[in-house]
């Protein structure tokens, strides 16, 4: 029985074999979308200090940032570095910026250290404010919600974050500020 399967698959292949053989292969490239327009996000290009204060730890926490523009010209990169507090463990995250012109918004992946993950979209800047909203958020044991989160650009060497988030446990709304100066 064994051998007549073998016989009917063979003879199957050699029959579909010509059409296969005369088959054409799509040569077309993928259509590839232009590159973004960062003149809006250039002034980021270079390092950074930030401090940044949440309202419920008792001194702020610097971070040193690196923006970069990637070889492909598709994405802006960010590498931070925020040294270890009391609080936390050193920790380093990437984020990788672009512009998405289908759905006409600005795009953040952010990966990191202790499985850091996230995926913020913007609709861009808004004179000198950017606002992120993480779609990737989902409450958890220890925060319930979370706020959008705003840069305000002040000059090309300076801009400004703040969001907010909810303790799961005290309901205690949780600010957090940030100032970024340029190196």
């Amino acid at each position: 029985m064994r051998i007549a399967r073998l016989f009917v698959a063979a003879a199957l292949m050699a029959a579909a074999a010509p059409s296969l053989a005369g088959a054409q292969v799509e040569s077309t490239p993928i259509p590839a979308p232009g590159k973004p327009n960062f003149s809006a996000m250039n002034f980021l290009i270079g390092t950074w200090t930030c401090s940044t204060k949440s309202s419920r730890r008792p001194a702020a926490y610097s971070t040193v940032s690196t923006y970069t523009m990637d070889p492909t010209g598709y994405w802006i990169e960010e590498t931070s570095t925020t040294n270890k507090t009391s609080w936390s463990p050193k920790l380093t995250i990437m984020d990788k910026y672009t512009y998405d012109p289908d759905t006409h918004r600005w795009a953040d992946v952010t990966y990191g250290d202790q499985g850091t993950f996230g995926l913020a979209f913007s609709s861009g800047w808004d004179g000198s404010k950017i606002i992120w909203h993480d779609v990737s958020f989902a409450p958890g044991p220890n925060v319930t919600a979370q706020s959008n989160v705003t840069n305000t650009k002040v000059s090309d060497g300076k801009y400004t974050t703040a969001s907010t988030f909810t303790e799961t446990k005290t309901s205690r709304v949780v600010s957090v500020t940030g100032v970024c100066t340029k190196r």
